[in-house]
């Protein structure tokens, strides 16, 4: 894999979302996927957006347990 390179991962970082959301087509795709088998960069933040959208999907299924409830209301600042 090689280092980050501003033009292509500028690019990439443009079309993540929409190629995790399966919106570009067929050329764009191919080139977000050549990309990213190439630049550990941004096959890294890709692997990270992933994860957050399942972890996000998932937490909509999983109800949250009232000790972790409990612990996020007090840290919730007063505005």
């Amino acid at each position: 894999m090689s280092a980050y390179d501003p033009e292509w991962c500028d690019e990439c970082e443009e079309k993540l979302q929409p190629y995790l959301d399966r919106e570009l087509n067929a050329a764009e795709q191919a080139e977000v996927e050549a990309h990213l088998a190439g630049c550990e960069w941004c096959a890294k933040r890709y692997k990270f957006e992933e994860e957050l959208r399942r972890l996000v999907r998932q937490s909509v299924f999983e109800p949250m347990a009232p000790e972790l409830k409990q612990r996020l209301s007090e840290l919730r600042l007063e505005l």
